[in-house]
This record gives structure tokens, sequence and C-alpha cells, in this order.
């Protein structure tokens, strides 16, 4: 099975960025995937005013995906039943502006190849092992502990990746959303299929 990280590019000007009360609202719940801090009731927010007019598909701040109603409906459509969605309304009131996003929030999952993935820990003799903080450098997936997920992030390390499956990513090209990217991850397993 092939896997890629779906990333957003964040430096492009003409793009909305969400105001930083709502990423602090959001960024505990977000970094870790710990969905006992978020809840799905809708919130409204006025978009930051250092950004631009244009609202694409995909938007990240920090840890925190933003997904577009278009992309909400193309992942139903591929019975992505994962993800824990909140909507959110982005608005522009200076212009008038509102559109509607959904805070779109993968799982983590251990299913990372630990022993190809090179994982950097920090070094503190304070600490036990399973709280220090470690990131993989090079992301090989165990499809096997994949299941039938889609779209997640990786468990037990600090890495903020958004993986997907090849399904997921000809879909996406297949729909022309906007800023949307990938990046093929390489692996053993990675080719297969």
């Amino acid at each position: 099975m092939k896997y890629y990280v779906m990333y957003a590019e964040t430096a492009v000007e003409e793009y909305f960025k969400p105001n930083d009360m709502l990423k602090d609202e959001l960024e505990k719940g977000c970094l870790n995937s710990e969905f006992q801090y978020l809840d799905h009731k809708p919130v409204e927010s006025e978009v930051s005013e250092d950004g631009g007019l244009e609202f694409p598909d995909f938007v990240t701040a920090g840890c925190i995906p933003f997904i577009s109603d278009k992309f909400k409906r193309l992942l139903d459509e591929l019975q992505v039943d994962n993800l824990f969605y909140k909507p959110i309304e982005f608005t522009f009131s200076l212009f008038g502006t509102k559109e509607y996003y959904y805070l779109a929030l993968p799982p983590r999952i251990n299913c990372l190849n630990w022993d190809e993935s090179g994982v950097q820990t920090e070094d503190n003799e304070f600490l036990a092992p399973t709280e220090l903080m470690r990131e993989a450098e090079d992301i090989v997936i165990n499809e096997y502990a994949v299941g039938n997920y889609k779209i997640f992030k990786l468990a037990n390390v600090t890495n903020q990746e958004i993986i997907v499956t090849k399904e997921i990513k000809t879909a996406v090209e297949t729909a022309n959303l906007e800023n949307v990217y990938f990046a093929e991850l390489k692996g053993e397993n990675n080719g297969n299929s």
C-alpha cells in the first residue's frame, strides 16, 4: 500500500488565516488528537486581518487542519468515517464574507514501523522512556496496523504529518481541490499496491 503525507501551503498571502483565539481554543485537542478536549458544536470565527480573502479547500494552522465543505463532501463519498469534525463558519465582517469549513482531525494510530523509521528520542534522565519526546525522521508505515483507516496521524511520536492512502490522494487530485498537496512516503511496504 502506498502512503502519502497530505499538506497545505501556509505562506500564501492570498489565503485567509484563522485568528489566534480560535487556534488557542482548538490547539490542545488537536496537538495529540485528544478528542476529549473538543466538541462538535459549531463555531463562528472572524478570520485574521493579516491573511488574504481567498478560501482554499485545505488550510492548516500549526497542528489544526481545516477543510472546506467541498473537501468534506468528497471524504464522505469516500466513506472516511474516522475523522473528528467540528463545523466552523469563518467570517470577514468588513467584506460580508462567510465561508463554511470543518476542523477535520485524524486520529493517531500506532502503525509506525519503529525499526525502520529512524525515531529520534530526547535524552532526559528524569523521565521514563514512555514520557520522552520522540520524532520519526523517516516514516515507514506498518500497513497491517492501519486497518481500514484512510487518513491518520502517528501515535507515540510528536510528528504532525497527516498520512493518507493512495485512494484519498487520487480522489483529491481528481477533484482539483485547492491547496492540497502530497509527498510520497518512502519505505519497505510503500509500493506493493
